[in-house]
């Protein structure tokens, strides 16, 4: 009896074993990842982690060719077939061969060791893959340091934007750029289907409160960070009932879905910022709605560093740094687990965001020059913090030169783009604190709601 309880359990074990496997290898076959890259690899910056060269065989076989990815499948097909068992399978001798079983068991395991799923890890290999065919572009940058208010600025210096290739179609229609007096409908959609296949990472479906919404996950295109990524929500400007603007706010299920993407890069060992640029005067690219993520240290990016060395006098409040020569809205967020649902995410996170959106609102209504129409702001999240910041102008030009520079929520968080060393010189010489403060809104702290928001401490 001992024997056959024991042969019984491994039975269920490796059955159960055995349809993850080729379940997940299924998937990896869509979603490409060697888990072990890193055995061996250089750190660059930026880049990341670059295999070794000694293991490029694996890269081949699992990312290049998913024969890993066939092989587990196939064995793990054979192993079901025996254990359930396969009626045919019965009259073949190797059918109770106690060793073949341990074989294949042993093979099974090696194989699926190799392979890691995962949206974030689906991002790394698929940039790679875009990289390579060319439907990616990657333009090589500096980064310099400039410190002004306390803050250590980053501004990235990349000559090689000036040549920047036109965005085209399929059928070789060139794409548009997002102009503030062009209507929607009189532009072509670069994130409406179909998506080259080499950018399109995969769709994600986030259900909460009876409601459904969908999402693709894109690559962009022009890179100056590797791995960068878009959450693009579903729809065309054909379908109206679908389609979003990139002048609406985030919704309940955009920052739910903002965070559990945080949540899962993090698992994967790596740190992203995600960010919005909400509106004509925020620094958007496109008008259909769509979120960006970058990766960025582990510190997370300058302004990141800043408030999260500030003491707040309450937490569950919105504050202010009150040293920044422009208004800005912040939320402390609580930690969060992956495992939380939808429902926990949505009302932890989204009363935060509905806060700040409020106080943006009522920032804008206490300026009477505020140009008319929707407010523009900007949205930068990460696992610790939510930030809005209200814009009044997209571009600043710097005071007797003909620099001009274009500001979107990266500017915020501390990190600038130009594309030559004299605009570089030009933004060191009036401070990067000024130009966010130009293109930015006046402070209002004093005049709005006592109460509504609590100013931390700066320097």
């Amino acid at each position: 009896m001992g024997k056959l309880i024991w042969h019984e359990l491994s039975r269920y074990v490796s059955l159960t074993a055995s349809i993850y496997a080729v379940w997940a290898s299924f998937w990896g076959v869509f979603f490409r990842k060697f888990f072990w890259d890193f055995a061996g690899g250089i750190l660059r910056d930026p880049g990341g982690i670059q295999p070794n060269p000694r293991i490029s065989v694996f890269i081949t076989l699992i990312v290049g060719i998913p024969v890993i990815q066939i092989m587990t499948i196939a064995i793990g097909l054979v192993i079901i077939a025996l254990e359930w068992p396969f009626a045919p399978i019965t009259r073949i001798a190797f059918h109770r061969s106690i060793p073949v079983r341990i074989i294949l068991l042993i093979f099974q395991a090696v194989l699926a060791a190799l392979l890691y799923q995962g949206l974030i890890s689906s991002v790394l290999s698929q940039y790679e893959a875009a990289l390579s065919s060319g439907d990616l572009f990657f333009f090589p940058s500096e980064t310099y340091q400039k410190e002004d208010i306390g803050i250590e600025f980053e501004i990235r210096v990349c000559p090689a934007l000036q040549k920047k290739p036109e965005q085209r179609t399929g059928d070789g229609q060139i794409l548009a750029s997002y102009k503030p007096s062009a209507e929607p409908a009189g532009q072509l959609d670069p994130f409406a289907p179909p998506y080259s296949p080499n950018l399109y990472v995969g769709d994600l479906v986030l259900e909460d409160e009876g409601t459904t919404a969908e999402y693709v996950v894109l690559l962009n295109r022009y890179c100056v960070v590797p791995h960068h990524f878009l959450l693009v929500t579903k729809g065309t400007i054909s379908y109206k009932a679908e389609y979003r603007p990139q002048t609406s706010p985030l919704l309940p299920s955009d920052v739910v879905q903002i965070y559990q993407l945080l949540l899962a890069a993090r698992r994967a060992n790596k740190n992203f910022i995600a960010f919005y640029n909400c509106g004509i005067k925020s620094g958007a690219s496109q008008p259909h709605k769509h979120i960006q993520f970058i990766e960025v240290g582990h510190d997370g990016p300058p302004l990141e560093k800043i408030t999260r060395g500030l003491k707040i006098e309450a937490s569950g409040r919105p504050f202010a740094i009150q040293f920044l020569p422009y208004a800005n809205h912040i939320f402390r967020l609580p930690a969060l687990s992956l495992d939380s649902t939808p429902a926990q995410l949505r009302e932890t996170l989204f009363p935060p965001f509905h806060s700040l959106l409020d106080l943006v609102i009522s920032t804008v209504r206490h300026d009477p020059d505020y140009p008319s129409g929707s407010p523009s702001y900007n949205v930068i999240m990460t696992l610790e913090h939510m930030y809005l910041v209200p814009r009044r102008y997209e571009t600043y030009t710097i005071p007797g030169t003909d620099t001009v520079v274009h500001v979107n929520s990266l500017g915020y968080a501390g990190m600038m783009l130009v594309k030559s060393d004299s605009d570089l010189e030009e933004i060191k010489k009036v401070g990067p604190a000024e130009i966010l403060r130009g293109v930015g809104i006046e402070s209002v702290h004093d005049l709005q709601v006592s109460g509504s928001f609590l100013d931390a401490e700066g320097s």
